[in-house]
């Protein structure tokens, strides 16, 4: 663990994202000068009381800017759907998560949580904070960012360079007035498209391409994909922390992410904030909830760049998206996989539904450590409305489980209904697989 202070904070953290990265293996990684990726990371930062310094350590990473199309996805909850770097880089921490409450629970001291005595449930410690690091700003909302200021004069006769202004939907507000726009040369444009049901992009030239503020699901290769943006997906997570349905059965608070840092790209720090968190803020405001409040972590740009990097003129090059995905998290087991489609790398089409050959972050596998997770404790020790499903837990489907923890499912219905109302619904059969294999 790296012991820094806090000063050039942003650099830092990249800093130390891009070593962990170098120190990899080389499989999955892009070649040299023809494929390019995008790297994140869940960093674990920890402040002792009393002490000016901080520690680091990167516990979750993924590499990835790839979908598996709605024709393709798995019944079973076999198939990784989103290989996008920040998905896969979460997913990591939910194993981390997973891990650490199987310390807790053997009665041995976890790096991440106590057990709150009354009710059982875990707590994040003290000092103990996440940073969200990527070399990318996250595709969909935040990656519309206007490529050029505009020199205008004030009525104070200086000079501001100020963008031009690009119509944005803030949800739960009535639609923004019309406003003239200056001439500008063109916007940063995402490959993200609009949900529909919502708002839909002018595709006009400049900066009318897009249009800013709506939800966005990620493209496919001819085959439309069910996946939310990131940037959606990152402002879903401000709202109801990064830890999910499952795990929140065993956490008396949700757990958030206190800074958001990306790496040298094209960035805009008023874009980023409207991506992750004002345009739904009139929304979140209207829900009353103590335990699930829209959290608004720091956002900050690092001026170091990833090797690996998208170039944004790349006309000459045609340097291609690397077809896989890394997937390493802090767990004594199985810390590396390599993913492409959605499945192991290597792995054969004969052989691609046996168990040994899922990914340890798919939908099935973490669904069995939540499982696993139940049976660690004595059932004395269990949450009481998990000690009250506890014979039931072993064969409900991946779908039922989700709406065990009643406040998390009752806050994500709300959600969806007042803040995010163009999400994306996955049909049913893809939710109605168990542990068990078939």
């Amino acid at each position: 663990m790296d012991s820094i202070t806090n000063k050039d904070f942003p650099n830092q953290v990249a800093r130390l994202c891009y070593s962990h990265f170098d120190n990899l293996p080389r499989k999955g990684k892009p070649l040299q000068g023809k494929e390019w990726t995008v790297i994140a990371a869940f960093v674990q930062q920890i402040i002792k009381k009393e002490e000016t310094k901080c520690s680091l350590a990167v516990i979750s990473m993924g590499t990835g800017s790839k979908c598996v199309g709605q024709n393709k996805l798995s019944n079973d909850g076999d198939i990784l759907n989103d290989s996008h770097a920040e998905v896969v880089a979460r997913r990591g921490f939910l194993r981390y998560m997973y891990h650490q409450m199987e310390i807790a629970a053997s009665g041995k001291d976890s790096d991440l949580f106590i057990v709150d005595p009354i009710s059982r449930k875990f707590l994040q410690r003290e000092g103990i904070s996440f940073i969200f690091f990527s070399s990318h700003t996250p595709c969909g909302d935040a990656s519309i960012i206007l490529k050029e200021y505009t020199k205008i004069m004030c009525d104070t006769s200086e000079e501001l360079f100020q963008p031009s202004k690009i119509e944005v939907v803030n949800f739960g507000e009535e639609p923004p007035l019309k406003v003239p726009r200056l001439e500008i040369p063109d916007i940063h444009r995402t490959g993200a498209k609009c949900v529909e049901g919502g708002p839909q992009d002018l595709k006009k030239p400049g900066v009318d391409h897009h249009v800013a503020g709506v939800l966005r699901i990620k493209p496919g290769r001819g085959d439309r994909t069910l996946s939310m943006s990131c940037s959606d997906k990152l402002a879903k997570w401000n709202i109801l922390g990064i830890q999910g349905s499952l795990l929140m059965n065993f956490l008396l608070k949700p757990i958030y992410i206190s800074h958001v840092i990306i790496g040298k790209c094209p960035y805009s720090q008023s874009v980023m904030e409207r991506a992750l968190i004002t345009r739904f803020e009139h929304s979140a405001n209207q829900i009353g909830n103590s335990m699930f409040v829209q959290h608004k972590p720091e956002i900050n740009q690092s001026q170091l760049e990833f090797k690996f990097g998208k170039i944004e003129k790349d006309e000459v090059s045609q340097m291609q998206p690397c077809p896989s995905s890394i997937i390493w998290c802090s767990c004594p087991l199985k810390q590396l996989e390599v993913a492409v489609e959605g499945r192991k790398q290597g792995i054969t089409k004969k052989n691609q539904n046996q168990p040994t050959c899922r990914l340890e972050i798919c939908k099935k596998n973490l669904f069995q450590k939540f499982v696993s997770l139940i049976n660690c404790f004595p059932i004395a020790n269990l949450p009481i409305h998990l000690k009250e499903q506890h014979s039931n837990i072993q064969s409900m489907t991946y779908n039922e489980a989700k709406r065990l923890c009643s406040d998390y499912f009752e806050m994500w219905e709300q959600t969806r209904a007042k803040i995010l109302p163009t999400w994306t619904l996955k049909p049913k059969i893809l939710k109605e697989f168990t542990i068990c294999d078939t």
